[in-house]
């Protein structure tokens, strides 16, 4: 029984499991390694090592709301999952190409070295990435506030963290974390991505950027329905040339459904 094992918990177990549980429904993810910027160091999370050990009462007490904790050691990263898929909020279509802007350039990066689970990216770095891959294009609402906006709400729900700077400085640097692959499913990566290719370069392509580095190709379809943080980024939603992505066609799920 939940309530027996809990007692069983120290007391400041018991106050690290209340913090542990509120993290994960407002944050959605929890990462293995961090960026500490005191050390200038990338540290194992005291958070993550708490769930792996005590994963089953994590597990248990969650499931009295329709929760499912789920853990990826490969990646390293802890996310929740739910049962009617509630507690969704939206993003807006600016934050969303950013996704999908750090998720093209955090799997290019795994290429080279794919024993690195955080990938370091700095603004020169992200703004020459918006423009290689068209998004400026796309739309103009991508701006130095816009950006930062767009990079805090990512921080929020440890997707990206600071490593130098803020947001909303001229230079500024950042971690990109394990937990941005399952932010956005494959599949409608790719299909965000040969809307945004047709509208720049009036072409189609059907074998697309992302191609199961991160999950199997017949879990794809497991993933679309039910990613903790999901945008609805397909054709539909992209705007013709020069006009502006709706932020109502952009939604994300806060910590309850994967």
């Amino acid at each position: 029984m939940f309530e027996e094992d809990f007692e069983k918990l120290t007391r400041g177990e018991q106050a690290q499991f209340h913090k542990v549980v509120s993290d994960l429904l407002y944050r959605c993810y929890i990462v293995r390694r961090m960026y500490d910027r005191a050390t200038k160091m990338n540290k194992i999370s005291a958070d993550y090592l708490f769930i792996e050990k005590h994963f089953d009462l994590i597990s248990d007490y969650l499931s009295f709301a329709g929760m499912e904790v789920s853990k990826d050691d490969d990646n390293g990263v802890v996310f929740l999952t739910s049962e009617d898929e509630t507690n969704r909020i939206r993003i807006d279509g600016v934050t969303t190409l950013i996704l999908y802007a750090l998720r093209s350039f955090y799997e290019e990066k795994l290429k080279d070295n794919p024993s690195v689970n955080e990938i370091y990216c700095d603004s020169t770095s992200l703004k020459v990435l918006l423009k290689d891959l068209g998004l400026t294009t796309v739309t103009r609402r991508i701006s130095a506030l816009s950006l930062a906006s767009s990079l805090r709400t990512l921080s929020m729900y440890q997707i990206v963290v600071p490593a130098k700077g803020s947001f909303g400085e001229n230079s500024y640097a950042f971690f990109i974390l394990p937990s941005i692959r399952y932010v956005i499913s494959n599949a409608k990566l790719n299909a965000l991505y040969s809307a945004i290719k047709e509208i720049n370069e009036g072409e189609d392509d059907e074998e697309g950027l992302f191609n199961g580095d991160a999950e199997k190709e017949d879990e794809g379809e497991k993933e679309e329905e039910s990613s903790p943080a999901e945008t609805e980024g397909t054709e539909d939603n992209i705007p013709e040339e020069g006009n502006e992505v709706p932020s109502e066609a952009e939604d994300v799920n806060q910590g309850d459904a994967k």
